[in-house]
């Protein structure tokens, strides 16, 4: 077997669902890998569950009032609501906790760390993909995590794919700009410090905050990513926003 722990766990996080003939192999080749591939599996059903669930209007100023007694007359016609809150409730934690436990399989301590370790992984084989437009569609990546993309983005998308973020999937393309090619990271439920920056194997990373989540912009030192900040910050929204 030529696939390592170490690189199964790796393609895993970034492409749990690979049809790669090699990584098939690897995900039933031994115990470990097999437990690997079970809880990721396990993972991203859970995830696709939470994107799915359309949740009651209000749940979670009800959740707050949950230690309020209902009085005798409303008790009973207050308990179906209940059952449903606390159904979607349940289905919440449960992701919330698979999320967890996935995190700290990866063993990112910051997301400067995620961002060193994963660019490093698959940053310069995307890279090298780059050419014209991308023919997947490039709106429906973003879909999946309720928000959209401008036209002025999806036009300059090369390459993209999904990937493991520190707080579950997000989204890694590489844009097609003047300098070059230029890989954005989407993370939907990572907090970051604005416009904070990191150096790395003679790259350049700028962390910014969006409407929805947050993303990292990623260059050599000779490009001027920072051009890019209004470009990413204007072009990933949510998808009921008025913008």
């Amino acid at each position: 077997m030529s696939m390592n722990f170490s690189e199964f766990i790796r393609q895993l996080g970034a492409e749990p669902r690979s049809q790669d003939p090699e990584f098939l192999r690897a995900r039933q080749s031994v115990p470990e890998f097999r437990r690997a591939a079970e809880e990721a599996d396990i993972f991203e059903e859970k995830l696709t569950r939470a994107m799915d669930l359309q949740l009651p209007e209000g749940m979670m100023d009800s959740i707050l009032q949950i230690s309020h007694t209902p009085s005798s007359d409303t008790a009973a016609a207050a308990r179906p609501r209940w059952r449903s809150l606390a159904l979607a409730a349940g289905v919440l934690i449960a992701v919330g906790a698979a999320g967890i436990s996935w995190n700290m399989n990866r063993g990112w301590d910051s997301v400067d760390d995620y961002l060193v370790d994963h660019y490093q992984h698959d940053g310069p084989g995307l890279l090298a993909l780059a050419g014209e437009k991308t023919s997947e569609d490039v709106q429906a990546f973003f879909t999946r995590f309720n928000v959209k993309a401008s036209s002025e983005l999806t036009q300059i998308v090369s390459v993209i794919k999904y990937c493991p973020t520190p707080d579950g999937k997000g989204v890694h393309m590489v844009l097609n700009t003047k300098d070059g090619p230029v890989t954005v990271i989407y993370m939907p439920a990572t907090e970051v410090s604005d416009r904070e920056t990191l150096e790395f194997d003679g790259m350049q990373a700028m962390l910014l905050t969006l409407e929805k989540g947050s993303a990292v912009i990623i260059g050599s030192e000779s490009q001027s990513i920072s051009a890019l900040y209004s470009v990413i910050h204007d072009s990933i929204i949510p998808e009921f926003s008025n913008a």
